[in-house]
């Protein structure tokens, strides 16, 4: 017989002893996400038993990143990935919001959110008036100017643009991101995840300006 942990995804499956050792999680955690919502239940195979299969040692991994390197909390976790196969892009990027300056004016934002819609005009582009993003945006973009560091044009432009290309660079490499739940899941891991790693990048951008000159 194969140990337990040590067989593969397909047969019978793994015990929760077995998932914990294949996923890298702790019982108790892997007990707590199950309480949760974090993990979908396993398949009851006796009065106290109970199977796993790879969609659980993948959902265990999402979680830990999404938590671990991604910052979210338990509860923002949970909404995600307890609906992550029927949630839009825009639904997603709002519920793992930080949200806006808090000191921003609403006259502030609304100079900001002309600004954007502006500069999206010069390449032939739009955006709907009650867009989440774009609202978002605005706001960061007034809590710079309040803290004395607005954006120039050539900034706000170079924002727009990496957004859209790595937008898109996100959405192809998930695979449309709308066809089925692994798809929805690697471009909700992506959109969290990738946000820590634009910010590592912009870091390394600016060391290597410093480092060649």
């Amino acid at each position: 017989m194969v140990p337990d942990g040590a067989m593969g995804m397909s047969g019978e499956g793994l015990r929760i002893a077995g998932l914990s050792r294949l996923a890298q999680v702790s019982i108790p955690t892997i007990k707590f996400y199950l309480r949760s919502g974090l993990l979908h239940a396993g398949q009851r195979t006796g009065p106290n038993q109970m199977r796993y299969d790879e969609s659980h040692v993948r959902r265990l991994r999402v979680v830990r990143a999404l938590i671990d390197r991604g910052g979210l909390s338990v509860a923002a976790v949970a909404e995600l990935v307890g609906r992550n196969g029927d949630r839009s892009v825009p639904d997603v990027l709002t519920t793992i919001s930080r949200g806006t300056p808090p000191d921003a004016t609403e006259e502030a934002r609304a100079k900001w959110r002309d600004r954007i819609d502006e500069v999206l005009a010069r390449d032939g582009r739009s955006v709907a008036g009650d867009n989440a993003a774009a609202t978002e945006l605005a706001g960061v973009l007034a809590g710079l100017e309040l803290a004395g560091h607005a954006p120039d044009d050539a900034l706000l432009e170079a924002y727009l643009r990496a957004g859209a290309t790595v937008a898109a660079a996100e959405a192809d490499q998930a695979g449309g991101a709308g066809g089925t739940d692994e798809c929805a899941e690697r471009l909700l891991v992506s959109i969290v995840l990738g946000t820590v790693a634009l910010t590592a990048a912009r870091r390394l951008g600016h060391d290597l300006m410093t480092e060649n000159g």
